[in-house]
């Protein structure tokens, strides 16, 4: 094997080299949170995530001592806000709080959006979920998962399930149900959820899939029958509701959940630096209670626990999308 000797210029130069990647990254890690940051929402103020924003930004402003802002960017279902971050400069100061449909569907629903998570973005945490739960009209004849199902496949077709929307992480809730369950049921989408929610208590649909955080006052009100929460654990607000997997439909873990991204090209020390900010934030009981009091779990994991997350249910997504035959609007 021949030997490769490295002249004095050239090892000189890799030395500086070496120097100059360290300076940047000290650099990249003493810019935050020693300066103000911006925490973009891709919605509309007021919401969930608007909301659980808040409440991170408003004490890691107090804990850096610097300006923390909220900028609400929405347009595009999403997607202008979202496109801005992936083209932000990546030192920190630029921070995507982005919910899962956004990234982990429309990766295959959207193969056209101008930004890729896995191109564009480096995961930081996931911050919160929020159960989903499936909860009937009170005229369906089943008051369990087992006998739904039984009342689905002696009347296929029968049933209708209300979504916000095609290609909603609620629609396709309703289909990965289905593919599992092996029945048939109608999906009528509808502008949003609230007049989802309000032909589901009318009786004009049956079923529906929903945030606990959005169904939960109709559930104790009466309104409407929960049968099951998708997630693998149940529901802190609703103790009594089995997991589809207890109720005999296994495989299904899906919740509502809210995370935090960064540019690409944000240095892998600063997203750890962010990401344990963050996660000494919700760590705190006000932080938790106040969250815990919305219905949402908090999380705070790292980052290639997220990552792994991310791209688990992007593949499952992709495979229910394809098989359900799903096309955006």
């Amino acid at each position: 094997m021949p030997t490769i000797r490295l002249t004095p210029s050239f090892a000189l130069f890799s030395l500086l080299a070496l120097l100059v990647s360290a300076v940047q990254a000290q650099t990249a890690l003493a810019s935050w949170p020693d300066r103000p940051s911006r925490f973009v929402v891709p919605f509309s103020a007021g919401g969930v995530l608007d909301v659980l924003t808040r409440s991170v930004a408003e004490p890691l402003q107090s804990e850096s001592g610097h300006a923390v802002v909220v900028d609400n960017l929405p347009g595009a279902s999403g997607n202008i806000g979202i496109l801005q971050v992936a083209r932000a400069l990546g030192d920190g100061a630029t921070l995507l709080f982005v919910p899962q449909g956004n990234i982990t569907i429309n990766a295959t629903l959207l193969p056209s959006a101008p930004f890729n998570w896995a191109r564009d973005f480096k995961p930081v945490t996931l911050l919160a979920y929020a159960p989903n739960v499936m909860v009937v009209h009170p005229s369906v004849p089943a008051k369990t998962v087992a006998e739904l199902l039984a009342y689905a496949r002696a009347n296929p077709g029968k049933l209708a399930y209300a979504s916000p929307g095609i290609g909603s992480s609620l629609h396709l809730i309703g289909e990965l149900v289905k593919r599992e369950a092996k029945i048939d049921m109608l999906h009528v989408p509808y502008k949003g959820t609230p007049p989802a929610m309000q032909d589901l208590i009318g009786g004009q649909v049956q079923v529906m899939f929903g945030a606990v955080t959005t169904l939960q006052a109709a559930i104790k009100a009466g309104q409407v029958r929960a049968l099951a929460v998708t997630t693998a654990r149940r529901a802190d607000t609703l103790p009594d509701v089995p997991t589809l997997a207890e109720a005999g439909v296994a495989g299904i873990d899906v919740p509502s959940w809210y995370g935090v991204m960064v540019p690409a090209s944000t240095p892998p020390a600063l997203v750890a630096r962010v990401q344990t900010a963050i996660a000494t934030v919700l760590a705190r009981p006000a932080v938790r209670e106040r969250l815990a009091a919305l219905g949402l779990v908090t999380v705070a994991n790292k980052p290639d626990d997220f990552a792994a997350q991310i791209k688990r249910e992007t593949a499952t997504w992709a495979t229910v999308i394809r098989e359900a035959g799903v096309k955006a609007e």
